[in-house]
């Protein structure tokens, strides 16, 4: 087998966008995502063909002058790129957040007020006990009542508060939550891939070494165009 000679990190964004979607097959966002990393990976690699392949007609100098341009193209791509992969990610994710508000309802009703009283008047066993009721008889509204309330009139406390919302979502929604999960893996691989391509295109710009070439062609052609003057 021939060994791979790929750039490490051309490597690791095809590596990347072939475990991604592992744990979400099938999932829309998910799996254009993986679209996104797989576009990244088309792109970068193509760029390193390029460097690792020189054309036997240009020189060093212009080698890398040309192999620069490409990778400065490549960045400005991969910022695009980051921004759609962005967009694809914030909608997938309200999607599940619209299937999780469907199925559990955090909207306090017309009876928010007479709900925080009642429970305020309650001793501490009691209040668990009614909590507990909520949550598990995905009463949501009457639950909202309290937990989106101000811990000054809502009777307990803002921890207690984030714990009974987790709770109440969590049994009734898992499925979403767990999809939820998921798709925050899927974002972080996705800035991973993006992190590794940023990495690949700015070693290929070093902005010292291209100017230097840039000035020695400069110099190169006034020199050549003072020659064909003294010619004249």
């Amino acid at each position: 087998m021939a060994r791979d000679t790929r750039d490490p990190m051309v490597k690791a964004i095809e590596a990347i966008g072939g475990r991604m979607v592992k744990d979400l097959p099938d999932h829309p966002t998910a799996r254009q995502l993986q679209g996104m990393v797989n576009r990244l990976h088309g792109a970068t690699e193509a760029l390193d063909r390029v460097m690792t392949n020189r054309n036997p007609l240009d020189t060093t100098d212009a080698h890398a002058l040309k192999v620069a341009k490409m990778a400065r193209k490549l960045d400005t791509e991969i910022l695009a790129s980051l921004n759609q992969s962005g967009r694809i990610w914030a909608d997938g994710v309200q999607d599940v957040q619209r299937r999780i508000d469907e199925k559990v309802d955090l909207r306090p009703d017309a009876f928010a007020t007479e709900i925080r009283s009642a429970f305020r008047g309650l001793d501490t066993k009691a209040k668990a006990a009614l909590l507990k009721e909520l949550v598990e008889g995905n009463r949501g509204p009457e639950l909202a009542a309290i937990v989106r309330a101000p811990s000054v009139v809502a009777g307990i406390s803002d921890k207690e508060k984030a714990d009974y919302e987790k709770a109440i979502v969590g049994k009734h929604a898992a499925a979403e939550i767990d999809e939820q999960g998921k798709l925050g893996e899927v974002f972080e691989a996705i800035m991973v891939a993006h992190r590794a391509a940023t990495d690949f295109a700015k070693r290929l710009t070093d902005p010292d070494k291209v100017a230097a070439i840039e000035r020695g062609a400069a110099q190169a052609a006034a020199a050549g165009a003072a020659f064909d003057q003294s010619l004249q």
